[in-house]
């Protein structure tokens, strides 16, 4: 049971974070939106913060799986690359309250440690993308740092686009443009 209202807490949360006039969220209407008092929303995470960490945490470890099982496939770096590119694309557009986290939008300064999170969340993705991409260097037209550095603004880029669109806009229309658009900048054939 506790298990389920921590599941519900977050899913409310996320649900909320897609709704298209974000307002501030508060614990009252967080519990209000999850069907319990304030007071059993506090029993199950000690401060608000905690629950946006918590959300975040499942975001990361989505993407960050994900990573690891193309880290460790027989696919080409260009090809470990694209994937890796077009997923997370495609996994903001399913989870919408999840692209205002990775923007940041939906943090407030009280929410600081989760801002650092999501900062060091794309330091570590950039590092993943830059060592996919290192497998096959030669064939960069840039080092592997710049060409990581290009595919992590691309996708900042797509996920602000996204927001500001009202999630109308879905990053997956011209994913494999916008793809085919970097992997003439990043390599060479």
């Amino acid at each position: 049971m506790k298990k389920d209202r921590k599941n519900i807490i977050l899913q409310s949360l996320a649900s909320m974070l897609e709704e298209r006039n974000l307002s501030k969220i508060t614990t009252a209407l967080l519990a209000k939106k999850s069907n319990i008092t304030e007071a059993a929303l506090y029993r199950h995470f000690p401060s608000k913060r905690s629950i946006y960490a918590e959300l975040f945490l499942f975001c990361d470890n989505a993407i960050f799986a994900k990573c690891n099982e193309l880290k460790k496939s027989d696919l080409s770096s260009k090809d470990k690359a694209k994937s890796a590119f077009i997923f997370f694309m495609i996994f903001i557009e399913k989870n919408k309250g999840f692209a205002r986290l990775l923007s940041r939008e939906a943090l407030s300064s009280n929410e600081q440690n989760v801002a650092d999170d999501v900062n060091k969340f794309y330091e570590r993705f950039e590092l993943i993308l830059r060592q996919m991409l290192k497998e096959d260097s030669a064939n960069l037209n840039a080092q592997p740092g710049i060409s990581a550095q290009l595919i992590v603004s691309s996708i900042e880029g797509s996920i602000g686009r996204y927001i500001r669109s009202k999630f109308k806009d879905s990053p997956s229309i011209y994913i494999e443009n916008v793809w085919e658009l970097l992997s003439l900048s990043i390599f060479k054939n």
